[in-house]
């Protein structure tokens, strides 16, 4: 007799692109053994309010459901992250760069769009990422290499996107905080007084780390007659344009600066770098020498990486999340 298959649904909805993953467990009570049957990627419905978004959402899980050959009903859970703080207890956004998801309740509204009567749980989609590449991806690995046990990993994820996230391991459990707002280092100090955020306050992180920040940054030292994005950024800073060569110098300084605080305050084994500028080689050079530097304990600093996962690791967490509730219903949110 073939074994019965668990299948769960991971979304990840950032603030440009939405990915479902279904996802099946050849063991029921172990995530260990998982294969990915469908991803589909598309752009976040986000400026046309919340009913463009639930059809856009809908959409998207019927198709990733469809080439699956899975049915809503044959799920065991479905895991979704969000662009912002989600309270644990009450499953409600707190505070995002969604306006229209705040303050809703949020598996009353999904639910509009994805019928489902199982464990529906949500969480942030950088904690998302940060769980995925500590359990499966970066931060196993390096765990594996240092003979570090997971459950004793310390790891900080952070994505570097079209906003700035994070997601803090500590002894290999996740830290939400009692509102779910834990890891919100996009919107830790930087510089004062600098560059509003919509968040109301001003001199943000990812005013400056964001894929936006770092284009802000090179208009306004390049003034360009038509925007840059970030990867061009990178490639003339290669090709030693002195803009662009100065924005990303800068770029890195912020990022030195904000990865020195999160090691004084955590104390961390790694920090994961995560989204589309952390792809670009030029972030890392030196940066754990200057880290080093820069760290109140200068001797045997966290180590950066890459993430491992790519786009797919915030899915992938999001459905160990689903996992992770469906074993145990009662520590469901």
């Amino acid at each position: 007799m073939l074994p019965m298959l668990h299948h769960y649904l991971g979304i990840d909805i950032g603030g440009t692109k939405t990915e479902a993953s279904v996802l099946t467990l050849k063991a029921p009570n172990s995530f260990e053994d998982f294969k990915v049957l469908f991803s589909k990627r598309v752009p976040t419905e986000r400026n046309h309010g919340l009913e463009s978004f639930l059809t856009g959402l809908k959409s998207v899980v019927e198709e990733t459901l469809g080439h699956s050959k899975i049915s809503l009903e044959a799920l065991k859970g479905i895991g979704i992250g969000l662009p912002g703080s989600i309270h644990p207890g009450l499953q409600v956004m707190a505070q995002g760069s969604i306006p229209f998801l705040k303050d809703l309740d949020l598996r009353s509204e999904f639910r509009r769009a994805i019928p489902f009567d199982g464990p529906m749980v949500f969480e942030n989609d950088a904690n998302c990422f940060a769980l995925a590449e500590a359990n499966f991806g970066a931060g196993r690995q390096w765990s594996l290499k240092n003979k570090v046990s997971v459950s004793d990993l310390c790891m900080v994820g952070i994505t570097l996107g079209t906003g700035v996230g994070g997601g803090i391991i500590m002894n290999g459990k996740l830290i939400r905080g009692r509102r779910g707002g834990a890891g919100e280092i996009g919107h830790m100090g930087l510089r004062p007084a600098d560059r509003s955020c919509y968040c109301g306050k001003s001199g943000c992180a990812e005013q400056f780390l964001s894929g936006p920040g770092l284009e802000h940054s090179y208009r306004i030292r390049a003034h360009p007659e038509t925007p840059v994005p970030g990867k061009q950024i990178f490639a003339r800073s290669e090709n030693n344009d002195p803009y662009a060569r100065s924005a990303v110098e800068g770029y890195k300084q912020d990022l030195l600066h904000l990865l020195s605080n999160l090691s004084n305050v955590l104390d961390p084994h790694l920090m994961v770098l995560g989204g589309g500028i952390s792809l670009e080689d030029q972030i890392y050079e030196g940066l754990e020498t200057r880290l080093s530097e820069g760290c109140f304990l200068t001797s045997d600093p966290p180590a950066i990486l890459k993430n491992s996962l790519g786009d797919a690791a915030g899915a992938l967490g999001a459905a160990f999340l689903a996992f992770q509730s469906s074993r145990d219903p009662g520590s469901a949110p």
